[in-house]
């Protein structure tokens, strides 16, 4: 019952608590009166006064009784009243000291079907967003907390090497002009691996704060993809990785940005680069339309499948490998900075598209992008 209606049936109860004191003291004040009278012997008054003093103080008794009835009987029916009122506003003030307490999976349980009912439910909605935002933050704290250690390592080493080698060539140690080249090689190479670095993280920085600028335009696909790997296919073939991409469709447009794409695909060579455990690794790219999208004829999406051939990871950790600065590994100190493949996510969820990743049945690990076709015919 809603309070509204409690109060409502509370005011009807004390019009008839009203009518039955008044009914009670004029049943006392006719009893009263037959009592006296008969005491009396039924002998009259012999003054107006004598009977006014009488009559009055049957009055008074009759009064005092209906007092105290409507006292008592409405002191009965407020307590009930406030009870129904205080026992859910007790309950709503443990429920926000616990919240104060930062205990926010306590939740309020109330059964009462009233006004008080939405806001304990509001309560308990409220709660359970500060526990999910109270997960996100303790989480994101610890993904800062990686991300210095991470950064720290990443930094650290590459500086102490560009050091040494300058002390090295400070205090002659590379006396003959190969080994300066050598030393000046080494350090460029770190430099530019510290620069990389710094360029994932403010690239990261500036998507998630979405300040990052994205031109998209419509282009196939698969040529696109092969003219990138024909680019690429030579450098990482020095670095021990062959990449191999098999025939696709042709015609298969997109709406997206191409230098982002670009940098997406970049970063799963440079992951499977960083990971590989033989001395010639292999990426396989597969384009293809994805059957399972054509069940919404609205919504059809390309597939791009990015397979290699390296150790793999552990079942469980494949959801977190686009998470930020995650690592599969922590001892894989060459690894970097953990940031390539969340870049990689936040570029493809800006795109319209998913991005996972499973593992190979031969092997390895094998990144799966969605991205939605453009089927507009251009103007």
């Amino acid at each position: 019952m809603t309070v509204k209606r409690r109060f409502f049936y509370s005011n009807i109860r004390m019009v008839f608590v009203t009518i039955g004191g008044i009914v009670l003291a004029l049943l006392t004040n006719r009893i009263m009166t037959i009592v006296m009278f008969r005491s009396r012997g039924f002998i009259e008054f012999s003054d107006i006064e004598s009977y006014g003093r009488f009559t009055w103080s049957i009055a008074l008794v009759s009064l005092a009784v209906f007092v105290v009835f409507f006292l008592i009987i409405n002191s009965i029916l407020a307590n009930r009243m406030t009870k129904k009122i205080t026992l859910p506003l007790d309950i709503l003030t443990m429920g926000v000291k616990r919240i104060q307490d930062n205990d926010f999976s306590y939740r309020i349980d109330y059964d009462g079907d009233d006004e008080f009912r939405l806001v304990c439910n509001a309560f308990n909605l409220m709660a359970e967003q500060l526990e999910a935002s109270t997960r996100v933050r303790l989480k994101d704290e610890a993904n800062r907390r990686e991300l210095l250690a991470g950064i720290s390592h990443d930094l650290r080493t590459p500086l102490t090497t560009i050091s040494g080698y300058l002390d090295g060539i400070e205090s002659g140690v590379a006396s003959t002009p190969q080994m300066r080249e050598r030393y000046l090689n080494t350090i460029k190479f770190n430099a530019e691996g510290m620069k990389h670095i710094i360029e994932q993280l403010f690239l990261f920085s500036k998507l998630d704060m979405d300040e990052f600028l994205f031109t998209p335009q419509r282009f196939d696909i698969m040529r696109a993809i092969s003219d990138m790997i024909e680019e690429f296919a030579d450098a990482y073939a020095l670095r021990g990785l062959d990449i191999n991409i098999r025939e696709g469709p042709k015609d298969v447009f997109i709406y997206a940005d191409v230098s982002h794409l670009r940098r997406v695909i970049i970063n799963i060579l440079e992951n499977s680069v960083k990971y590989k455990v033989k001395e010639r690794a292999r990426m396989t790219i597969n384009v293809q339309l994805d059957p399972s999208s054509f069940a919404d004829n609205s919504s059809n999406f390309v597939r791009l499948t990015f397979a290699d051939d390296g150790p793999g990871v552990a079942q469980e950790i494949l959801p977190d490998l686009f998470n930020v600065f995650y690592r599969a590994d922590s001892s894989r100190h060459s690894a970097g900075s953990g940031l390539g493949l969340a870049i990689s996510a936040k570029i493809i969820e800006r795109s319209g598209g998913t991005i996972h990743a499973e593992l190979v049945d031969s092997g390895g690990l094998a990144v799966i992008i969605y991205l939605p076709l453009d089927t507009e015919i251009p103007k």
